[in-house]
């Protein structure tokens, strides 16, 4: 029996974490032909295991075994479950040159794409405040519901620095440049020690910094929007190389009608990036414009991929798996083990 433990709720996987979808559809689109059974867990509950993250999954036959994350989880699947009749080419069913290509775009993915969506989800203002941080309201119970948003948050304020998105203070000598005229910097520390000195002058300095603060984002969106631009191009650059004689602009990067691990990764990174509830869509609006026949082939394949993962294969947490705050506690004291 194969648990996929994953943050959602209700049958619904979240979109705070594309490894979970991606997981969920791995074993949806090659499992299910097979007859093999499995439960998708919405445990929320990182304490299950021992990286602190999620996806986990376990395998329970004679003992217990533990895979961690989408990588792990794919190349157990892809060893173990060995079936060329499903929709998943295994990466056993790929050449020398299309492994390395396939790992290689899952690096890409993981050091590129990655860090967009952490932007877009814990960076980005209306997202993260509107609706981000909301939806741990519905995975987790006081307080852990406002300690893990802002412990994500905080963390992707740090991560989106390494593709310089939300950095406006740049050193001569970084490679990026300088994104902020030297006396705009100069300027910004002098207003920020401005005392009120009425009630008037303090509203006037509030709304200076709401201004200043939603032309620091619109640029820093702007700057997504470029890196995403070339992140995408590279990809699309990537099947033409591998399919120089492809009628169509954009399709399955190795095989006709099947689709790889790394091509699973990417299409759950574009599911979440462009979901439709998202206070703000600019991405969603950017891929429909500017890559036209990526996004149609990638919609569609995500609406085909999101339907084949059925209700009937979830359930809820139950006992130690819950992110109850007394779990919380047995697992910090080492009471619990799971």
């Amino acid at each position: 029996m194969l648990e996929l433990h994953v943050w959602g709720l209700e049958g619904e996987i979240s979109i705070i974490d594309p490894e979970s979808l991606a997981c969920a559809w791995l074993l949806s689109i090659h499992l299910v032909p097979q007859l093999i059974n499995f439960k998708i867990v919405t445990s929320s509950n990182t304490n299950l295991s021992h990286s602190g993250r999620l996806p986990l999954l376990l395998e329970r036959q004679d003992r217990i075994r533990r895979f961690e994350g989408f990588s792990a989880i794919s190349d157990h699947i892809s060893t173990n479950y060995a079936s060329d009749n499903t929709k998943f080419v295994r990466d056993e069913k790929l050449s020398a040159r299309e492994q390395l290509i396939n790992l290689s775009l899952i690096s890409y993915v993981d050091s590129t794409i990655r860090y967009i969506n952490q932007y877009n989800l814990y960076v980005n203002t209306q997202n993260y405040e509107l609706y981000t941080r909301k939806l741990f309201l519905k995975y987790l119970p006081f307080p852990m519901m406002y300690n893990q948003p802002l412990k994500f948050h905080n963390t992707a304020c740090e991560q989106v620095k390494l593709i310089g998105l939300g950095v406006n203070k740049i050193g001569m000598f970084s490679i990026h440049g300088s994104e902020v005229a030297e006396t705009e910097t100069i300027n910004e520390e002098e207003e920020d020690e401005l005392v009120a000195i009425s009630a008037l002058h303090e509203k006037q300095i509030i709304a200076k910094q709401k201004s200043k603060n939603s032309l620091k984002e619109a640029r820093n969106s702007l700057k997504c929007l470029h890196l995403l631009n070339t992140y995408v191009a590279k990809v699309e650059l990537l099947f033409k190389e591998l399919n120089p004689d492809s009628p169509v602009e954009f399709a399955h990067l190795f095989r006709s009608k099947k689709i790889s691990s790394s091509e699973l990764l990417l299409y759950a990174y574009f599911c979440c990036l462009t979901y439709s509830e998202l206070p703000d869509t600019f991405i969603l609006k950017y891929l429909e414009d500017k890559f036209p026949s990526f996004w149609k082939f990638a919609s569609t394949i995500i609406e085909a991929l999101n339907s084949g993962v059925v209700k009937e294969k979830f359930r809820a947490p139950a006992g130690v798996e819950v992110p109850s705050l007394w779990n919380e506690i047995g697992y910090t004291v080492g009471a619990f083990l799971y």
